[in-house]
């Protein structure tokens, strides 16, 4: 039931509005009469409305006048306007104010009754968006968030400062910061537990992390496929300390799934100050994700740890330097060509001096110098190559020599990490296969334990001693037993139960079927084949 106040200093007139419309079938009801704009106000106050019905034409306070305080009250109130005026200046200012219509004198009831029915059918259209709308606030919060996170500081201030009232969000913490989580095996737990399944283990980690979160005082998680973006806001903590306290609850979390089997990256951003600021943690945490590339053996980053110091924002949204370091983890020459063709465009565009364009040249070079010391290569020549151009960069004549010279030291930098990582490669291949020909006869050897003797997760191990070794790391050690097993029957005259115990297999059926299959006979003709 829609709740009507009509307002006219003219009794007979209201009484006329009040009387002539059938309110009941119209789903309306007449709750205050008011013969002026004062107490019109004064009972809206009391009882909200949701349609006025008023005079322009009023002493004290004109119709006018009256609608501008009663829309501050209410703004959802519809207001219909009436006045024995022909006067267009009346409607438009009715209008431009937030009224819904305008009527002329005298009354004819049948088109009034008409604008009321087209009042109410608004009325009812904005209660069930408003009723949608309270019910989607938890999808406005997330929004606020994900918009926040993904836009510079001058301009969330601007554009979403107004969210946080409607939103009833107390964000009023001393630091903020935002950490992320990629779920490295998600392709084979959605290949092997299917898409049900997956979604289950997918929501218990969420609930994982909210459980841990907890501690923090402000904790958000948003969920974007098969990552994780957690905001925390904290008081009462210095900066090492909060970051101290965001490790230790991901790696909790991190250990918690490992043993479930499911292996999780995690990125830490920079602190920051400001709420409005979240987008330089969201840009940082994002960015030291980028090292999972080279160091495979590692689950957690900061920017402490990527970059041997807490990163600053203006640094990684500024500088060029930071960006040609990603790629070059990558070994992406391609991209990395691109990025010094801009590099070149914007020292030529807005370094015009030679000495100002060297400055940066000398700055990139700097850094390049300081990523070989963070990764600890053998890079002695490329070093000696560096220094000697800090000290001889005058010899390059134009900058296309130079920027010549920066694409060969960049792509040695490239063969430099391949070959760092091809050796890494293969000395982690050798130790699997040297822990599988000391541990073979160990029937609960298995991936994960090998995994965790070399350091590495058991996912990234089985991928790369695949692609390095040409076969897996089961076939390996199904080899090395069967091997075994064939020295045995050879050379002794232990049972087959024996010799299956002695090869790592729990029960003599299984040893045999698996030799059989491997050599093409059974151990006992493989045996009698021998003598």
């Amino acid at each position: 039931m829609k709740k009507v106040m009509i307002v006219d200093d003219n009794h007979l007139s209201a009484e006329g509005i009040e009387k002539n419309v059938d309110w009941n079938s119209l789903g309306g009801k007449v709750i205050h009469v008011c013969y002026n704009g004062h107490s019109a106000i004064k009972a809206m106050q009391k009882e909200s409305v949701d349609l006025i019905i008023s005079d322009i034409e009023m002493p004290d306070m004109d119709g006018i006048s009256m609608s501008r305080t009663a829309l501050s009250v209410n703004p959802m109130v519809k207001i219909i306007l009436i006045s024995a005026y022909d006067k267009f200046e009346y409607a438009r200012r009715a209008l431009l104010l937030g009224a819904l219509d305008y009527i002329e004198k005298p009354l004819n009831y049948d088109y009034l009754i008409e604008k009321v029915k087209k009042v109410f059918s608004i009325i009812d259209r904005e209660n069930r968006n408003l009723h949608l709308i309270k019910q989607s606030r938890p999808l406005f919060t997330e929004k606020f968030f994900w918009q926040l996170i993904n836009t510079p500081q001058r301009e969330a201030r601007f554009r979403m400062e107004s969210w946080l009232e409607y939103l009833n969000l107390d964000l009023s913490c001393s630091f903020y910061n935002v950490f992320v989580v990629d779920m490295e095996n998600a392709p084979d737990l959605k290949s092997t537990y299917g898409f049900e399944k997956f979604q289950v283990i997918s929501l218990n980690i969420r609930d994982s992390l909210s459980e841990q979160v907890s501690v923090f005082s402000y904790s958000y998680i948003m969920q974007h496929y098969d990552r994780y973006i957690c905001i925390l806001g904290q008081n009462g903590l210095a900066t090492n300390h909060f970051l101290q306290l965001t490790y230790k609850t991901v790696s909790s979390v991190v250990e918690e799934c490992q043993r479930q089997g499911i292996y999780l990256n995690v990125g830490i951003g920079t602190v920051v100050l400001e709420l409005w600021n979240l987008n330089r943690a969201y840009e940082s945490a994002i960015h030291v994700l980028d090292y999972r590339f080279f160091f495979p053996h590692k689950n957690i980053f900061n920017s402490r740890e990527a970059f041997g110091k807490d990163l600053s924002v203006t640094d990684f949204l500024d500088s060029k330097e930071e960006e040609l370091i990603r790629l070059l983890c990558k070994k992406d020459e391609t991209s990395i060509d691109a990025w010094l063709q801009d590099f070149s465009e914007n020292l030529t565009g807005n370094f015009r001096s030679k000495n100002f364009a060297f400055i940066q040249i000398y700055s990139l070079l700097g850094r390049v110098l300081k990523f070989f010391y963070e990764l600890n290569l053998d890079t002695e020549d490329l070093e000696k190559n560096i220094i000697h151009v800090y000290n001889h960069i005058g010899q390059f004549r134009t900058m296309d020599e130079l920027c010549k010279w920066l694409r060969e030291l960049f792509r040695q930098v490239c063969r430099k990490l391949n070959d760092s990582t091809n050796d890494y490669h293969q000395k982690l291949c050798k130790a699997v296969v040297s822990y599988i020909n000391e541990n073979y006869m160990d029937n609960g050897l298995c991936l994960t334990d090998i995994a965790m003797q070399v350091g590495v997760s058991p996912a990234y191990l089985s991928a790369l001693f695949s692609k390095n070794q040409g076969n897996s790391i089961s076939d390996l050690i199904i080899s090395r037993r069967i091997s075994a097993a064939c020295q045995y029957l050879s050379a002794t005259n232990m049972t087959l139960k024996e010799i299956s115990l002695k090869c790592g297999y729990a029960n003599q059926y299984y040893f045999s079927t698996s030799f059989k299959k491997k050599m093409g006979v059974s151990p006992s003709a493989y045996r009698e084949s021998q003598h």
